[in-house]
């Protein structure tokens, strides 16, 4: 007799048990995405957080908003261009967005624009400023941002407005400030940060992130009727404002009866969901979405409302998303653009899977022209996906090349009607004609002065000048780009690569131009264009100024110095042409200091200098033997021992008022450029951040109200430490020619 052996005879049990095992999984897995997508069906809050660096954005906070509440997080920071406009970015399917917007420095109206065009729809409900600043075009979107907050005739306003309080745990809590664990709440979310934060920004590095023990935000404005007993954000505002609004805005009838109680059953449904399992779950989830469609169709009662529609809708889209998930349907659309004899063909591919346990019914998929109020059904035969099987189907339709190229609205429409169960479902899916790729352009640096050239009878000087533009893109991006430079009159590119290949594996590309100028060339600041294509679109654009200056250095004159942060010292000295070497570490204690006439220090420059407070016998020593060491503006954990006088750097705010000439004879202001004192101060026309120090023994040119200095001369032996307190580097990247000048003399001197 033939015998079976114990693991043959339940093999087919056992595989049977594994495959419900793993559907369960998927199931339960598709369950906690919806949950999460649920909690955002439920929220209509949005808060903006407004940022200038990012590294010092405040993620726990937001992701505690984000996740606790269900909040939608908008980023937004700003950033001088030629053009206004904006780059945007999103974390899918977890309400958190990104917006780079970009525009002519000081130009108040663009802002304006800007803001609206983010927030066309509705603005946020609660701002929150970084504690970072003080740059003026951020200060002016703030300001901006400020005047918003206003209560106006409008269903959304913006309800309050926070400010990241400084880093100091020993602050007492003021009345409505809000305080938060961050560094438990870090913790909390590190896995979610680690893995979405670099979609937004490739570079971040969740292990680099320091959270505070304790963070702190002020109230700064509210519109809330007990804004000094708020204690948290979300103090007096509801999480989901449906169904109120509904009693505000409709009159008493049978019209307000239907359209709350579907937004009744929308909420309910929804909340029934977060306690419920399995199938009981997905079927709250799926009438739920039903309710909030139906909500949303009422277009001739809720049309006339300003904003509602815009409200629901974006409702409608939490609710499909989360409905989506539920049901275990991933809908997914894209378009290929193909030439034939007759005129473009546009080829749509629908994919369509069933990732639950149940089969689903597709009805039929169809073509929303923006052009035409007629959809075009594409294929009306029913079909049935059963669960973990997939459909994908490809639809040729023929379009006028004019609608390809139309610029409004940006995206073509395609809807698929689908069943799951009884329950009838219909999915949109808007995809971009063209889609810009994620390519950013920039000159390196964004300035550039050059020295005036001899009179000569040739229309042209022809020198080693060069600019440099730099391509960021993504990590996986390949293409071929386009680029056109833009210069102004008399000046001359050279030959440069006009079309690059971009390959996979890299991050950035760099191009140099050379260019010559001519005597054509006009006196003041020119300005010149980079613009980078795609397919013969444009991707994006950046503008550096140029103009001519006089920056002469003694040829005798070797300059070495200590890169500052911001790397902004080595360019303009490159453009100065002295001789100049950089410093390491070890040539700062072993290399034979004699053979410069000028030791630069940068500002802050010495954070990456280990042996940095060593050098107080090495500087003096260089000193009384004839050098010239010039010390830029400092922070305040500068090493207090490190130059043989008294050195303490300080932060103050000044405007051209407060700075005083205590030299007004001084030779550092005479030569070899003459100094227009108006001039180098015309930028202080408001107050701004200086960086003084109070310095012993020194000959102080120019000082601030309290009596530090700005400009000063400490002799020392055959040499001096010369401090300049003005932020020059930054004030050269103007082109403010008295700020080169007075370079130029430090430099001389």
């Amino acid at each position: 007799m033939k015998r079976t052996s114990i693991s043959a005879r339940f093999r087919p049990g056992i595989l049977t048990i594994l495959a419900l095992a793993f559907s369960l999984l998927m199931f339960s897995a598709s369950n906690a995405a919806a949950n999460e997508l649920v909690k955002h069906s439920l929220c209509d809050v949005r808060v903006l957080y407004l940022f200038d660096d990012p590294t010092s954005i405040e993620w726990p906070t937001l992701y505690y908003l984000n996740d606790e509440i269900g909040c939608r997080i908008e980023l937004l920071t700003a950033s001088e261009r030629a053009r206004a406009g904006s780059d945007n970015a999103e974390i899918p399917d977890k309400e958190i967005y990104l917006t780079r917007a970009h525009f002519p420095a000081g130009d108040s109206s663009a802002v304006s624009t800007l803001i609206a065009d983010l927030f066309y729809d509705r603005p946020p409900d609660i701002v929150i400023f970084g504690d970072r600043g003080g740059d003026p075009l951020f200060e002016l979107l703030k300001r901006k941002l400020i005047e918003r907050a206003r209560p106006e005739d409008r269903l959304f306003n913006i309800l309050k407005v926070y400010r990241k309080s400084p880093d100091d745990n020993r602050q007492k809590v003021s009345s409505g400030a809000i305080a938060l664990n961050s560094r438990e709440l870090f913790n909390r979310y590190h896995d979610r940060m680690k893995l979405e934060i670099p979609v937004l920004f490739p570079l971040f590095e969740i292990d680099g992130f320091k959270a505070a023990r304790l963070t702190r935000y002020a109230l700064l404005e509210s519109n809330m009727p007990n804004a000094p007993y708020e204690d948290n954000f979300m103090s007096g505002i509801g999480h989901l404002r449906l169904t109120s609004i509904i009693d505000s805005v409709f009159v008493d009838g049978p019209l307000k009866q239907t359209i709350m109680k579907q937004a009744r059953k929308y909420v309910s449904s929804f909340n029934a969901s977060k306690i419920s399992v399995g199938q009981t779950k997905v079927s709250f989830i799926v009438d739920g979405y039903r309710e909030m469609r139906q909500l949303s169709r009422h277009e001739s009662a809720i049309g006339s409302i300003p904003g509602f529609q815009q409200y629901l809708l974006e409702l409608e889209r939490k609710a499909e998303l989360a409905a989506l998930k539920a049901v275990g349907i991933t809908w997914e659309g894209r378009i290929v653009l193909r030439d034939s004899p007759h005129g473009p063909r546009l080829k749509f591919i629908a994919s369509v899977s069933a990732n639950g346990p149940k089969e689903i019914e597709l009805n039929g998929f169809t073509f929303h022209p923006y052009w035409d109020s007629v959809a075009v059904p594409l294929d009306e035969t029913p079909k049935v996906i059963l669960p973990h099987q997939s459909y994908t189907r490809e639809f040729f339709v023929d379009i006028e090349r004019s609608y390809l190229d139309g610029e409004i609205p940006d995206s073509l429409e395609f809807t698929v009607d689908a069943a799951y169960g009884q329950i009838p479902l219909t999915f949109t899916s808007k995809i971009p004609v063209w889609q810009a790729p994620d390519l950013e352009i920039e000159f390196e640096p964004d300035y550039y002065f050059v020295k005036p050239f001899p009179s000569l009878e040739i229309d042209r000087l022809v020198t080693s000048l060069n600019m440099k533009a730099v391509i960021t893109k993504p990590y996986d991006y390949a293409g071929i780009a386009q680029l056109n430079l833009q210069t102004p009159r008399g000046l001359f590119a050279g030959a440069y690569r006009k079309e690059l290949e971009l390959e996979k594996g890299t991050l950035t590309e760099t191009v140099r131009i050379p260019f010559t100028i001519s005597n054509l060339f006009e006196l003041g600041i020119q300005y010149q264009t980079i613009e980078l294509s795609v397919d013969d679109k444009l991707v994006d654009v950046d503008t550096s100024r140029i103009r001519i200056a006089s920056c002469d250095i003694a040829d005798t004159i070797k300059v070495a110095f200590m890169p500052d942060t911001l790397g902004m010292l080595e360019d303009i000295l490159r453009m100065t042409e002295v001789a100049y070497l950089p410093l390491t570490d070890r040539a700062l204690v072993t290399a034979d200091l004699d053979a410069y006439n000028v030791i630069v220090i940068g500002s802050g420059s010495f954070r990456n200098y280990p042996s940095f407070h060593l050098m107080k016998n090495r500087f003096e020593e260089y000193l009384r033997q004839g050098g010239s060491l010039v010390v830029l503006g400092q922070p305040d954990d500068w090493p207090s021992t490190v130059l043989p006088v008294s050195f303490v750097p300080v932060i103050e705010v000044v405007d051209q008022q407060d700075v005083v000439n205590r030299i007004p004879g001084a030779n550092l202001l005479g030569g070899p450029y003459p100094i227009s004192e108006k001039n180098l101060l015309s930028s202080f026309f408001k107050k701004r951040d200086v960086s003084p120090a109070v310095i012993s023994p020194a000959e102080k040119i120019y000082v601030t109200p309290t009596g530090a200095t700005l400009l000063s001369v400490s002799r020392l032996g055959d040499g001096q430490i010369i401090f300049c307190g003005f932020p020059l580097p930054e004030m050269i990247s103007r082109l403010d020619i008295d700020a080169i000048h007075l370079f130029a003399n430090i430099l001389n001197y």
